[in-house]
């Protein structure tokens, strides 16, 4: 006997709501950054258990860092809900300002760590002062279990800090190095689940939608 019409269109719905679900836990993963530090900066990413991708590495002097960011898509990696700015000092007013996703970094709730430089390979003012260090991931997947943790001081008086989009920033100390870290989802953005994740949901779907079809098949009185 021919399937009724409305248990096809009730298989179809299913289908529809679970591609829906899988689609939205996807949610939004690209992102745009307008950052302006004295002097250098990088931006990783993490996931639940451990920071695992070096998302961009400034390589310009303050005055051309927005620019260089004005035009620029990142994407977090699946899994990553997390992210860091490396804020990296030269010497003298150290700041770090700007925008996630249009997202003043200074109005959402943001950690600040303890000095990181230490643990940074060849950690040289110089070439922060130049914004052309390069910190490597693993450095800081080394100094994040020995970090503590606090709450940053907002400034808006910093020079650098005047020049960014929003007119304030964080402030930290001469000379040194800090990890500001917040949650992906305060700037709009949640990261693609992890592969293994997007293949169990698409199983269960799959198995869902059969089992509804084997019932739907069985012939009516």
């Amino acid at each position: 006997m021919k399937r009724p019409f409305y248990q096809t269109f009730k298989l179809t719905v299913i289908g529809m709501a679970l591609y829906a679900g899988v689609t939205g836990l996807r949610g939004q993963s690209s992102f745009s950054m307008q950052i302006i530090a004295d002097n250098d900066f990088a931006v990783f990413g993490r996931t639940a258990t451990s920071v695992n991708d070096l998302i961009y590495q400034n390589d310009a002097g303050w005055p051309d860092q927005l620019n260089n960011l004005s035009t620029i898509t990142f994407d977090l990696q699946p899994g990553d809900t997390t992210f860091y700015l490396l804020g990296m000092g030269g010497g003298g007013q150290e700041n770090i300002s700007g925008t996630v996703n249009g997202v003043d970094i200074t109005t959402i709730s943001v950690s600040m760590s303890s000095d990181i430089s230490p643990y940074l390979t060849g950690y040289d003012l110089g070439a922060v002062a130049a914004g052309t260090f390069d910190a490597n991931l693993s450095d800081v997947q080394t100094a994040l279990p020995n970090l503590t943790w606090g709450s940053p001081t907002i400034n808006n008086t910093d020079y650098v800090i005047t020049q960014s989009p929003t007119g304030q920033g964080f402030h930290f100390d001469d000379s040194t190095a800090e990890l500001f870290e917040f949650d992906a989802v305060d700037v709009g953005v949640t990261s693609t689940p992890e592969p293994a994740t997007c293949w169990l949901l698409a199983g269960a779907g799959a198995v869902i939608i059969a089992s509804r079809g084997r019932r739907s098949s069985a012939p009516y009185a």
